[in-house]
């Protein structure tokens, strides 16, 4: 019975599926017509149905560590923008400068991140900046707005403190360190003081608390739990073991309710935290529990926001440290411009005046970003202005439900945009450039990324006390190309290994 069962079901799919394609074919070429758009490039897939021969195809690219070359060979083989299949659903892949704005920007009402980040992100992150639309992402992103005020941006007494903590721990004897670790223990540090107000004291193991030491790794293991659910969408069911994966949310969850406990039972008192403990004046925890009890609603915010804050910027500073440690005539260059302003105390102003530190941190976005691209969902039926036609330049029409994947980091090296050498390491490109759509690491218009100045700021601070401190860095990576790890983001699969000659 059961069996005769599953065959009515075989049978009934192979006649239905046809069909059913078939009139949603016709139904969206009569909606193109209409609404005076060309019909878009296609991703010849092999097994159409769910298009699983492309998603096999950027696993295996990101387990030998070259996610990009996919997105390449889609690039130059279709055109800028490209219809595919991801397990049922249409996935228009861009890289096209005036589709990305118009998603992000122009037309960013009828886009959200909800429908595909919301329910697959619940076990870990909740409801958060990163992950709703409406009301409920104003509310979020009104709460976040004031730990990265100019005001709070400003204050590097504190950053300082972590800062050179790292620094001492790097050896003087030209022996070789990977600093990938350390720059996770240092934004580890700095992110909970801004976030938490108290730091985890991570540099410092004497001071560091057991849920401190444990949690950069549970972290990461649950964020690699993620990321697999995310690329595998409907299949997310056959990413591993739920069981063992919500776990590993849960440990994260525990350390991060410690926090708020204690917060609580601190307000609850009356007490307030000593100010020479952290200078800064808003405290996302602290204001969170003068406003709510909820410690779900708490906590989810907190995780939206101490998730990106502590990675980006961590793997961002590796990055361009394995890039200055291959090209020594320009950690040259910019030391020079380091050792120009001399003893002068580093503020906001003085760090921004740096061109080259700037243009370094700039390029190393450009070729080496983070983050590489960001996925969206169709809300209301929109116009994009290419995608179509032969050239690929005639406007395409999306329907409720479709799905966008911005690959950004394919037009920041997109010849056209950046001339012959866009493969190049030249932050030198960037001295009297003015940051336009071609550029949009920290993505753009009302979702751009709150954190931005505070990133720029840190790395440049790191990397202008890294130059005052050591003369030479040097690559002790056998392996000289970048290969990418995936975690949540991109950051080097071999670490970051070089070592230092000081001044």
């Amino acid at each position: 019975m059961a069996l005769s069962v599953g065959v009515l079901i075989i049978i009934c799919f192979v006649c239905v599926y046809p069909v059913y394609q078939i009139w949603t074919s016709i139904s969206y070429r009569v909606a193109v017509y209409r609404a005076g758009c060309s019909m878009p490039t296609k991703y010849r897939h092999k097994f159409p149905i769910l298009g699983l021969d492309l998603f096999k195809k950027r696993i295996d690219a990101i387990k030998s560590g070259k996610a990009l070359v996919v997105d390449q060979h889609l690039f130059s083989t279709y055109g800028k923008t490209v219809e595919t299949n991801s397990f049922g659903t249409k996935q228009y892949v861009t890289m096209d400068l005036d589709n990305i704005q118009a998603i992000l920007a122009t037309q960013v009402e009828k886009f959200g991140s909800a429908p595909m980040s919301r329910a697959l992100c619940q076990p870990f992150l909740g409801d958060g900046i990163l992950t709703t639309d409406g009301a409920l992402w104003k509310r979020s992103r009104q709460l976040v707005n004031p730990i990265f005020a100019r005001a709070q941006v400003s204050e590097l007494s504190t950053f300082d403190v972590h800062v050179k903590r790292m620094i001492d721990l790097i050896p003087r004897d030209g022996s070789t360190i990977d600093l990938q670790p350390l720059f996770k223990k240092l934004f580890m540090d700095s992110t909970t003081e801004f976030i938490f107000g108290k730091s985890a004291n991570a540099l410092c193991p004497e001071r560091s608390s057991v849920l401190a030491q444990r949690l950069p790794a549970i972290f990461d293991d649950a964020l690699r739990g993620l990321r697999k659910r995310f690329l595998m969408g409907k299949l997310g069911f056959l990413a591993g073991n739920d069981k063992e994966w919500l776990g590993k949310c849960a440990e994260v969850h525990a350390i991060v309710d410690t926090f708020i406990d204690e917060e609580i039972e601190l307000q609850k008192a009356k007490k307030e935290v000593p100010t020479k403990d952290t200078p800064y004046s808003y405290i996302l925890l602290r204001e969170l529990v003068k406003t709510t009890d909820d410690k779900k609603f708490i906590r989810n915010e907190l995780m939206n926001v101490f998730f990106p804050s502590r990675d980006s910027a961590a793997v961002l500073t590796g990055n361009a440290i394995f890039l200055l440690a291959r090209h020594p005539e320009i950690w040259n260059r910019a030391r020079a411009e380091v050792l120009s302003i001399g003893e002068q105390k580093l503020t906001f102003e003085l760090l921004k005046s740096l061109k080259f530190i700037h243009g370094i941190i700039h390029e190393t976005l450009r070729v080496l970003s983070p983050v590489a691209r960001s996925w969206k969902t169709c809300l209301e039926t929109s116009i994009l202005p290419h995608g179509g036609g032969s050239t690929g330049e005639e406007p395409i029409l999306l329907q409720p439900g479709d799905q966008v994947d911005m690959a950004f980091s394919s037009m920041h090296i997109d010849p056209a945009l950046w001339g012959s050498d866009s493969l190049e390491f030249k932050p030198e490109r960037w001295l009297g450039r003015k940051q336009t759509w071609d550029f949009i690491p920290f993505l753009g218009g009302r979702r751009i990324c709150p954190a931005q100045q505070n990133v720029l700021t840190d790395v440049s601070y790191i990397l202008v006390r890294m130059m005052q401190e050591f003369k030479t860095c040097e690559n002790r990576d056998e392996c000289y190309e970048y290969v990418e790890e995936m975690v949540f983001t991109k950051e080097s699969r071999n670490g970051v290994k070089v070592a230092f000659i000081p001044a």
